[in-house]
C-alpha cells in the first residue's frame, strides 16, 4: 500500500488536523462523484476506497504514537490499564513498544485471554517463557493455561485481573466439581441402563 499521506495529498509533517480535513473534503468529493456513470464513477469509488483505508491506517499510526508518548514502555501503567478492562488502550500502548522482553509477552498474553484468543494467549506465553526461563509467574501462569485449555467449562471471563486468580489452580474446586458431577453422570446412567436390562 502506498504511504497514506501521500493518498491524501498532504505532507506528513503537516498535522493529524489538516490530514483529518484534506480527508473530510476528499470522502465527500468521492461519495458524489461514485454515482458518475461509466469508469469516472467506478475511479471515484476505488478511491473512496483506498482513502478510507488510508485514513485508517493513518489513525492507528496516530494511537500508537501517542500511547508511545504517553506510557514510554511503562509496562505497569499498561498493566493497570488491564486490570481496568481498557483492552483497547493497553494493546496500542502495547504496540507502541519495540523492545518486548518476557513482561511484554506476558501482558499481551493477558489481553489474548480475557478477549478468549486461547491459542494466541498460549503462543504468547510460551513466547514470555522463552525469553524469561526463569521467571516462574510465567511458567505458572501457562501451566495453569493448559489445564484451562484442556477443561471446556471454564468461561475465561469469570476469571479475575488479578493475575494469580486469572488461571486457577488444579485443585480450585471448579475443576474438580466438573470431574466429579462428570463421573456422577457417568455412574447414573450405568445403573438407570443396568436397571432397564435387568426389566427386559
Amino acid at each position: 500500500m502506498k504511504d497514506p499521506y501521500e493518498i491524501l495529498g498532504v505532507d506528513r509533517a503537516a498535522g493529524k488536523e489538516v490530514a483529518e480535513d484534506k480527508y473530510k473534503e476528499l470522502k465527500a468529493r468521492y461519495s458524489e462523484e461514485r454515482f458518475l456513470t461509466g469508469e469516472a464513477g467506478n475511479e471515484a469509488a476505488r478511491k473512496l476506497s483506498e482513502l478510507e483505508a488510508a485514513w485508517k491506517q493513518i489513525c492507528e499510526e496516530n494511537v500508537k504514537e501517542e500511547a508511545k508518548q504517553e506510557f514510554g514502555g511503562d509496562l505497569g501503567q499498561i498493566d493497570n490499564m488491564i486490570k481496568e478492562g481498557r483492552y483497547d488502550e493497553a494493546q496500542a500502548a502495547l504496540d507502541s513498544i519495540a523492545d518486548r522482553g518476557g513482561e511484554w509477552h506476558y501482558l499481551q498474553s493477558i489481553i489474548y485471554y480475557k478477549r478468549e484468543w486461547m491459542s494466541e494467549c498460549k503462543t504468547q506465553l510460551e513466547m514470555a517463557v522463552n525469553k524469561e526461563p526463569w521467571n516462574g509467574k510465567y511458567r505458572t501462569a501457562l501451566d495453569k493455561l493448559n489445564m484451562i485449555m484442556g477443561n471446556p467449562n471454564t468461561d475465561p471471563r469469570t476469571i479475575g485481573a488479578d493475575p494469580n486468580a486469572q488461571m486457577p489452580p488444579p485443585d480450585d474446586g471448579r475443576v474438580c466439581g466438573n470431574a466429579c458431577s462428570n463421573c456422577c453422570l457417568a455412574y447414573c446412567i450405568t445403573d438407570c441402563c443396568c436397571s432397564l436390562t435387568q426389566c427386559c
